[in-house]
């Protein structure tokens, strides 16, 4: 009869730690996603920010175009881009699961920015960590 017991006192155990390294490993996952999503929406912003800057010194450049123009064409680029990012935020909290919604934590463009500064200030200390484990 003791041995039943210790049995099945074992399967409860393998079940607990079972579920617990499952749910261990499912935050870890859904926290790589949101990094890397994070870095796609980063990618996207520098590219747009690059393509900005490019349009605005082929204007300046055109003599087509005087000062007033060019401000007119950036403070409508800078209201879209406002936009954008208001929409990246929103759709990005629109696409998760109701489930998930709480995992993602951003509610505006500098909380996701945060979160990018906060991973690479990490992943650039834990280089030099390891460099500095390898010259020692």
């Amino acid at each position: 009869m003791q041995e039943f017991f210790w049995f099945f006192l074992g399967g409860l155990f393998y079940l607990i730690i079972g579920n617990l390294v499952s749910f261990y490993k499912k935050i870890q996952f859904i926290n790589d996603i949101k990094i890397h999503s994070f870095k796609l929406i980063g990618f996207a912003y520098e590219h747009l920010i690059f393509a900005m800057a490019a349009k605005y010194l082929a204007l300046e450049t055109d003599l087509e175009y005087d000062e007033e123009k060019i401000k007119l064409f950036k403070n409508n680029d800078e209201a879209a881009f406002e936009e954008w990012k208001k929409d990246t935020v929103r759709g990005l909290n629109k696409a998760l699961p109701p489930y998930y919604e709480k995992a993602l934590e951003v509610e505006n463009w500098d909380d996701l920015m945060d979160t990018l500064d906060k991973y690479y200030k990490k992943s650039l200390r834990e280089a030099r960590q390891a460099k500095a484990q390898i010259d020692a």
